[in-house]
């Protein structure tokens, strides 16, 4: 399992799939940002949090519509994208968080609670963990 970076986006299938990493929606960028910082200020290495605003989030979504693999439009990750990408409409600002052990995200949820997710998710090897 590897840190996920803008750059590298780990997919499965051509699905987005970050194995070991939290999925978090703010209500907007600033509020992801502080999000972001208040977890480095907690002691999350800067490098362990990749921030996504809703314009990035839309885009990587469309080009992955575009593509020739299909299989993110097939149930489970029907649902997903459509519900990234209406958090995506409303303006939030996404943070991705390395995260691979229960107690990581555990803490980083401990951490990131009083900002109030909008929505927050653990991609692990087999299955997906709302955790907001």
């Amino acid at each position: 399992m590897e840190k996920m970076t803008k750059s590298q986006i780990p997919t499965s299938f051509g699905v987005f799939s970050p194995t070991g990493h939290v999925v978090m929606a703010f209500e907007n960028d600033a509020e992801a940002r502080t999000a972001r910082q208040t977890l480095i200020h907690a002691g999350i290495s800067g490098d362990e949090i990749t921030h996504f605003s809703a314009a990035e989030v839309l885009a990587h979504i469309e080009s992955s519509r575009e593509s020739e693999n299909k299989l993110f439009q097939l149930g489970q990750e029907e649902e997903k994208v459509k519900r990234y990408t209406e958090l995506a409409h409303q303006g939030c600002g996404f943070l991705v968080v390395y995260a691979p052990a229960d107690k990581d995200s555990k803490r980083v949820m401990e951490i990131v609670k009083p900002l109030k997710p909008k929505f927050a998710e653990k991609y692990n090897r087999l299955t997906l963990e709302e955790l907001a």
